[in-house]
């Protein structure tokens, strides 16, 4: 299932791009849900996660730019296609990494070629991503972001190189979310991501800028693992 949003104040124009997402869906290879929003207020707060947003610029109480940069804080791996009438905006979409852009009217074989190439772009993201819930709502992180996880009791932190997300949970959980793309175990307290390790000097790894302790009980597997992980080409 394919999440689709459209955030649009013009009635018409709305009802354009959920009949081309009928269409094209004819042939697609899954289903869409389709949810449209009158304005980005309402499409942000709260924020339930998408695949992907069909964003007009031109909108009340918060313009679609502004919209797309805040979404960006929660969510990296959302694709952002800008609905607009101004061609002027389409350099400054790319301060939002939007994956296209489509000029009002918007016909249907120019939508049916971002689409085509949205689908694309996200069946590559989907192999890369996971999905967090929190009190405020869902927050997509992509695996290969991740510096690496923290518990302390049931409240586990994820560390990216631009932000933390704090979520409660196990580390156990967290281990078997983060099955499919390697991570580590280096203690009871940290998972690893590899691709981020810099160096291991006796009991301590560095990741990313931070310096971590291996325990004792854990470093002979811990550097098995990371050997198998570089024989396999680090993937």
């Amino acid at each position: 299932m394919l999440r689709i949003a459209i955030v649009e104040d013009e009635q018409e124009a709305a009802e354009n791009l959920q009949s081309y997402l009928e269409e094209f869906q004819k042939t697609a290879s899954e289903q869409f849900h389709i949810t449209r929003f009158p304005n980005v207020v309402s499409f942000l707060e709260p924020y339930r996660g998408f695949d992907l947003v069909f964003m007009d610029i031109q909108l009340p109480h918060m313009n679609g730019m502004e919209g797309a940069l805040r979404l960006r804080k929660t969510d990296t791996q959302i694709k952002i296609i800008f609905v607009t009438n101004m061609a002027q905006y389409a350099a400054k979409g790319y301060e939002a990494d939007a994956l296209d852009f489509i000029i009002k009217p918007v016909s249907y074989s120019d939508f049916a070629f971002k689409m085509k190439r949205a689908m694309n772009s996200i069946r590559i993201s989907r192999k890369k991503e996971f999905m967090l819930s929190l009190p405020s709502g869902i927050v997509r992180i992509g695996s290969d972001e991740l510096l690496y996880v923290e518990v302390r009791g049931h409240n586990l932190t994820y560390h990216t190189a631009e932000k933390t997300i704090q979520a409660r949970g196990t580390m156990e959980r967290a281990e078997e979310q983060l099955a499919p793309w390697n991570f580590l175990r280096c203690n009871n307290c940290y998972l690893v991501n590899p691709r981020y390790i810099e160096w291991v000097r006796g009991y301590t790894v560095k990741v990313g800028d931070e310096e971590l302790q291996i325990s004792h009980p854990r470093r002979k597997k811990f550097m098995e693992q990371l050997g198998e992980w570089f024989v396999k080409g680090g993937m």
